[in-house]
């Protein structure tokens, strides 16, 4: 084509070309170049804006940000954790004081039992019992308040070997007290299997062993009716009460 003119039309057409290839070469190096300065990701480096005049810093996710705006915290030490272990049950005071002395007492209810037939024993329809010793009237007297209850044990939610356990010690520790009349709350027995009254038979059971218990009585309804008993216990010399 040396030599050769061209026409107006030719030579526009040239020129088109050579700007198309122009801007794609530029285009070309431009990607090449924003390819080498494009940052690792989490170096936290900046990266070249649209129009390559400003550096801005490149998106972080919640992960990277949280580590970085930790970055300099100092961990905290973990406190000491005391675990504290169910205190044990209270022994009566003259089991305490005899460990002190390096004495041996009998628990309270050594020699006590669960069965036995306790009810020619009893009188008022098996609701009261009076020792031979004491008055006949005591359980009467008992039930009209003539001895105020200076002291109160309910046994609702024991097994019957807790509650066995539980009333004798008790008694121990009203009698060590001077303590002379005392409620034991058995309940009615609705709760239980059968329906049965367990802790009320189990309960006038023990008590009638126990020679320290003079007389009880089913008390008034409105100090439990037949859900508890008044117990009156003989007096003790030199009592701290």
């Amino acid at each position: 084509m040396r030599g050769e003119k061209l026409g107006p039309q030719a030579l526009k057409d040239l020129h088109k070309q050579i700007k198309t290839r122009a801007e794609a070469q530029s285009r070309q190096e431009a990607l090449t170049k924003a390819r080498a300065t494009r940052p690792v990701p989490g170096s936290g480096a900046g990266r070249a804006s649209a129009h390559g005049s400003h550096a801005v810093d490149a998106p972080l996710d919640d992960h990277e940000a949280f580590r970085r705006a930790v970055r300099a915290a100092t961990p905290l030490r973990a406190a000491p954790r005391v675990v504290h272990a169910p205190a044990p049950p209270a022994a009566p005071a003259a089991h305490r004081r005899a460990a002190a002395l390096g004495e041996t007492v009998a628990r309270a209810d050594d020699g006590i039992s669960d069965g036995g037939d306790v009810a020619p024993l009893l009188s008022e329809g098996g609701t009261a019992f009076v020792r031979h010793d004491a008055a006949a009237d005591t359980a009467r007297k008992l039930r009209r308040g003539a001895w105020p209850a200076g002291a109160e044990l309910d046994l609702h939610g024991l097994r019957v070997e807790q509650a066995r356990h539980a009333m004798l010690s008790f008694i121990d520790e009203c009698l060590e007290f001077g303590i002379r009349c005392v409620r034991i709350v058995h309940g009615k027995g609705y709760g239980s299997a059968g329906l049965g009254p367990v802790l009320k038979d189990k309960v006038r059971t023990w008590l009638v062993q126990k020679p320290q218990v003079m007389a009880f009585s089913e008390a008034p309804e409105r100090e439990g009716g037949a859900g508890a008993l008044l117990v009156l216990l003989q007096r003790v010399e030199g009592g701290k009460r």
